[in-house]
């Protein structure tokens, strides 16, 4: 039996394999429809993703009407997270939103221009740094953007996604939040029947992992927006500490990429007023060094405490995770990457504990 299931599994392979293979004629044959088909599904599918994203955010918050304040009514409850998450939104963009925007237009207008000088000076100082230098600047000014070819259809279709993910994103909302359970059923009953309790255990094991994972990292990132604000201030970067304190923080959602970009603009800013610094021409290692120890404090007692040892995602898989559906996606994928990738994750851990692919084969369900 078991040469007949992996010979069965072989078959599957080479069904897929075969499936590709035709979806790459078929794009190559009919390259435009696909593209407009792919769209349409986009159009769809990105609402649905942001939707999804933010109903693991507010989780929690539902989870605590429902179980902590014993609110019965699930309308009532999805109505009440509503004006919460307006409110909270209305609050942040008022108060801080507008800060870092207008601290961020200060910086394109004003600051970057006086870091290319700082570079342009240092480059003259050091001849070894010139041709690697003019191979950068192409890619490190604002004004060099490429110019795009603008059509009137072009125009409308972006206008057109633009009104549906705004109108769409709400309404998927409402539903994840109000009717999760019935949809997890209702995709539940479209498996055969002996595989539903498999399906159904990896359905909420997945579901623990990335709602732990999406509130963690949130939560994680908020904090350290904070820490890194406070110390940018009282290193002396005064009306910068918001704008650098919260792009570092929030950028760290990609690992390694993220750290980088985001220490990169304060340290080279640190050179262009060193003089008004607390640790003066020093400035630009006191830059250095805060964020390595936020990154220590985040991954060895933050982000462990608030997720959990259960979610443990390796940066680097969700780096990976994030170019690779990032590619095949694009936005879309990006949104989705750490969810499909702690199913995929959460499944190969299930598949172990029941001793493999052949006892969901053989519809059995028994655990080590």
């Amino acid at each position: 039996m078991k040469k007949e299931r992996r010979i069965k599994i072989i078959q599957y392979l080479g069904i897929l394999v075969l499936a590709l293979l035709a979806l790459k004629y078929i794009n190559e044959l009919f390259g435009t429809q696909v593209e407009v088909l792919f769209y349409s599904i986009n159009i769809i599918v990105l609402p649905f993703s942001i939707a999804l994203f933010v109903s693991y955010l507010l989780a929690p918050l539902m989870n605590l009407l429902e179980q902590k304040l014993k609110i019965k009514s699930r309308m009532l409850i999805v109505l009440i997270v509503f004006v919460i998450m307006i409110v909270v939104l209305v609050a942040f963009g008022y108060f801080v939103g507008k800060l870092i925007y207008d601290q961020a237009i200060i910086f394109i207008d004003r600051d970057w221009a006086n870091i290319l000088t700082f570079i342009e000076d240092f480059v003259e100082n050091n001849a070894g740094f010139e041709t690697i230098y003019e191979w950068a600047s192409q890619y490190i000014t604002f004004d060099n953007a490429s110019p795009i070819l603008i059509n009137v259809f072009n125009i409308f279709r972006s206008l057109t996604s633009i009104v549906l993910i705004t109108i769409l994103v709400p309404v998927f909302l409402f539903f994840l939040l109000h009717d999760r359970t019935r949809i997890f059923k209702g995709i539940l009953s479209t498996v055969p029947e002996k595989y539903q309790p498999h399906v159904e255990e990896l359905g909420k094991r997945g579901n623990v992992v990335i709602e732990k994972y999406f509130n963690g990292r949130f939560i994680s990132m908020f904090i350290m927006s904070i820490f890194y604000t406070i110390l940018f201030l009282i290193l002396g970067f005064k009306e910068r500490s918001v704008f650098f304190g919260f792009m570092l923080g929030f950028l760290d959602i990609v690992p390694y990429i993220g750290p980088f970009i985001g220490t990169l603009l304060p340290f080279l800013f640190s050179f262009t007023v060193s003089d008004d610094l607390l640790f003066l021409e020093y400035s630009w290692i006191a830059v250095l060094a805060i964020n390595g120890i936020g990154q220590l404090l985040q991954g060895n007692l933050i982000q462990p405490w608030i997720m959990g040892k259960e979610v443990d995602m390796h940066p680097l898989l969700v780096l990976v995770s994030f170019i690779f559906f990032g590619a095949l996606f694009g936005i879309t994928g990006v949104i989705l990457a750490i969810p499909i990738t702690g199913i995929i994750r959460t499944t190969h851990r299930y598949l172990k504990e029941i001793g493999g692919l052949d006892a969901i084969l053989d519809g059995t369900k028994e655990k080590s």
